[in-house]
């Protein structure tokens, strides 16, 4: 056996372990919202916050808070018609904690 093809069946290997890594994630992401959502309770009101707040009171630009939203670091609470983003500011403040250290 070459050397080579030992390398190319290892790097098969692992890019179906990220992919399946990366599934799994994502499945524990939409578990724990599911999870988070079903805590709330009707009566508390939920403070939100658009973008350009979350930018302003973090620091961060549209690229990057883009970026958090995908690494599931922050969840869009919810979208106006317009397509306009609101995020929990309970969200926002975590993660400005978590940014900050």
């Amino acid at each position: 056996m070459r050397k080579d093809s030992f390398n190319n069946i290892g790097r098969k290997t692992d890019a179906h372990l990220l992919q399946a890594l990366h599934i799994l994630f994502t499945e524990i992401q939409v578990l724990k919202r599911a999870i988070q959502d079903s805590f709330q309770t009707a009566d508390t009101t939920v403070e939100l916050r658009d973008a350009a707040f979350v930018k302003d009171t973090v620091g961060v630009s549209d690229r990057t808070l883009l970026r958090y939203q995908n690494l599931g670091l922050i969840q869009v609470y919810q979208r106006d018609k317009g397509g306009k983003k609101y995020f929990q500011l309970d969200d926002v403040l975590r993660l400005k904690r978590y940014l900050n250290g």
